[in-house]
């Protein structure tokens, strides 16, 4: 479904016009036609018209250099298709998970909102028999209140998400993931032994430049131009024909020229080392995801083991206690608090364990 994703197509866009574009590389300047009257003089004022044709011609190296150009252009945006394929997987799968979290943490907030809807029940009946004052009634309706504005915002963030991954994937419908809990990802396993697309694509940054160094050395060669003409075609009997060949060296503006292949050389050297920096901040970003992989999953082993058992007895012990008069409302608050930020705790350690494994497999090309 990436695949429907428009990037693909402003990209298949730019490759249709780089196939048209290498097709212009052998193109010649205009023809010229002419007309021109010479040999004038005071004892013949005819003079000689001769009518005939201009042909301008680059030197050949330059077409050549200059279609190597385009092809490798043209490869740019086709080594592109991949780097925008690892960009859309990785951006789906954050967002994808980023709803799943999102959904998960409404649910907590749903529960919770239950069981103080409960609390808030039995403590207006403790008013109604004399076991309260109502301060019970009125903590625990503030705090539906405001669990209420929560679940609301909750709202608005999946809609976001939601936005963000139907724009991924150019669909029209919402979507919204399966109805479990939230999964954590699978340990990535060994880094893939194929080049980076980011690293390919930059490789054939550095291809153009060499390419552009041809060019700016072809353009200091000399150029062509011929001419010929007859008479025959203004319908003389007895026709003068001939044509002319001449060369055109950059003479003075040679050190213009040189100054042009400094420049692709340049550009050269620049793409080279904008390769060199990319690929030290791919293996340094790999090397601290990889840390941050494993900072996550060691947090996640005590809720995994003990965090998330121990919460769910608190909100069942407390609760009871509190309805059967053992412990006040303040202090069910205080064990209902902690039981939250324990589950609260899992979710967004979990959400940030697959984040980081999702951008451990884009770093890893997986």
């Amino acid at each position: 479904m990436a695949k429907n994703n428009l990037q693909y197509e402003v990209n298949n866009q730019q490759i249709n016009k780089g196939k048209v574009q290498a097709k212009t590389a052998t193109a010649f300047q205009r023809t010229g036609v002419f007309a021109e009257n010479e040999d004038m003089r005071p004892s013949d004022n005819k003079g000689i018209l001769k009518i005939g044709v201009s042909q301008s011609i680059a030197w050949p190296g330059l077409y050549k250099a200059q279609k190597n150009l385009y092809g490798e252009q043209l490869k740019y945006y086709q080594a592109n298709t991949a780097v925008i394929e690892v960009d859309i997987k990785r951006n789906v799968r954050t967002v994808y998970y980023q709803l799943w979290y999102l959904q998960d943490k409404q649910k907590l907030f749903q529960r919770l909102d239950s069981i103080y809807r409960s609390l808030n029940a039995a403590a207006i009946l403790k008013v109604k028999t004399g076991d309260s004052r109502g301060l019970d009634s009125i903590a625990a309706n503030v705090r539906m209140i405001e669990l209420q504005a929560l679940l609301q915002q909750m709202d608005k963030e999946i809609q976001i998400a939601q936005q963000s991954l139907m724009q991924y994937l150019n669909a029209n419908e919402m979507m919204l993931p399966l109805q479990i809990p939230l999964q954590k990802l699978p340990m990535p396993g060994a880094a893939n032994d194929s080049t980076h697309p980011v690293l390919a694509l930059q490789t054939q940054n550095i291809n153009i430049a060499n390419a552009g160094i041809a060019v700016a050395k072809n353009e200091n060669k000399p150029d062509f131009s011929g001419r010929f003409f007859s008479q025959r075609l203004s319908g003389t009997k007895d026709p003068v024909s001939g044509f002319s060949v001449s060369v055109a060296f950059p003479l003075f503006g040679a050190n213009a020229y040189r100054s042009k292949v400094k420049v692709a050389q340049a550009d050269m050297a620049l793409q080279q080392k904008q390769y060199d920096y990319e690929k030290q901040a791919l293996n340094t970003r790999q090397l601290q995801l990889l840390q941050e992989v494993e900072k996550n999953r060691s947090m996640l082993t005590f809720y995994e083991s003990a965090g998330l058992r121990q919460a769910d007895e608190i909100i069942k012990a407390s609760s009871l206690a509190y309805r059967a008069g053992e412990i006040s409302y303040a202090e069910l608050s205080q064990f209902l608090t902690q039981a939250l930020e324990i589950q609260k705790n899992y979710l967004e350690n979990l959400n940030a364990y697959n984040h980081a494994v999702i951008q451990y497999n884009y770093y890893i090309n997986q």
